[in-house]
């Protein structure tokens, strides 16, 4: 009987010397595991998190003056600074932010689409532009259209688990794209809204650099400004140099005389642009 006893006492001794055993084992993978991480721990781009976006802006656009260096036989042949004009600008984006964050010292990397109008009419009057002492002076009314691919980088700061891709951001890109100018020669400065510009375009290969600074509202809804730099040059623009065609109404769809004269110029333009975006969540 005594030894039926001592059998079971044994039995039980090595059985919860086995239970504490085990917990002991699971309690010290526990504390030694460093790559554990709560439920609490802020999200990051790790989770593969992809940032589509849609942008609407307006600005303005102040194109640098330039040189018109004239190619149908006219002299003189170059005039000096014409003036383009500082005017309104309207214009949106579309874009996504890549999760590459983990990778690139706290950077991510994006691509957008960007296309925005402005007006940069050249007021009359300018000297062997478009006005001569003989016949007077008009107002050249152009119209430019940019649409072209950007690269984005930008820093995420205020990082939170509400705003996992930052709370605001500052950015830096570079980009290219076609440049388009529309003209009509002999026209009225700003009637481009009444009376569409298509008598003459010229479009052309432009370069683009662009920064700002964006803030997020709350999670889906942004604000930015930003500035950008486009530089191209073109080799078929128009003006009525003379001041030679008819009234501002009137040319070849109301039986009027448009006259042109061609020329070439280098169109920097810097423009100051405000907007507000509305960003999406895309998981894997």
């Amino acid at each position: 009987m005594k030894a039926r006893i001592s059998g079971v006492i044994c039995l039980l001794c090595v059985l919860g010397f086995a239970d504490i055993t085990r917990a002991g084992d699971s309690s010290s993978q526990r504390v030694a595991d460093p790559y554990a991480i709560s439920s609490a721990d802020p999200p990051t781009m790790s989770s593969g998190t992809l940032e589509p976006y849609l942008s609407f802006m307006a600005g303005i656009a102040i194109p640098r003056s330039a040189d018109a260096t004239f190619t149908d036989g006219t002299t003189p042949r170059v005039v000096k600074d014409i003036d383009y004009q500082t005017k309104h600008s309207v214009g949106g984006n579309a874009g996504i932010w890549f999760p590459t964050r983990n990778k690139l010292a706290g950077f991510d990397l994006g691509v957008e689409i960007s296309g925005f109008i402005w007006y940069a009419d050249v007021a009359c009057c300018r000297e062997n532009y478009n006005f001569t002492p003989a016949n007077g002076g008009n107002t050249t009314e152009i119209q430019g259209i940019y649409v072209g691919s950007n690269f984005l980088v930008r820093y995420p700061m205020a990082i939170s688990e509400a705003y996992p891709n930052g709370r605001w951001f500052p950015y830096v890109g570079i980009g290219v794209g076609a440049h388009q100018m529309a003209m009509r020669p002999g026209g009225q400065q700003g009637t481009g809204f009444l009376r569409a510009i298509t008598e003459e375009r010229d479009t052309t290969i432009a370069f683009m650099g662009v920064g700002g600074i964006k803030a997020h509202l709350f999670k889906y809804v942004s604000v930015f400004a930003e500035a950008k730099y486009i530089h191209s040059s073109h080799d078929g623009l128009t003006t009525d140099r003379f001041n030679r065609s008819g009234p501002a109404f009137t040319g070849p769809l109301f039986s009027g005389e448009l006259i042109v004269n061609r020329y070439e110029s280098t169109v920097d333009t810097i423009f100051a642009h405000a907007g507000m975006s509305i960003h999406f969540d895309i998981k894997p």
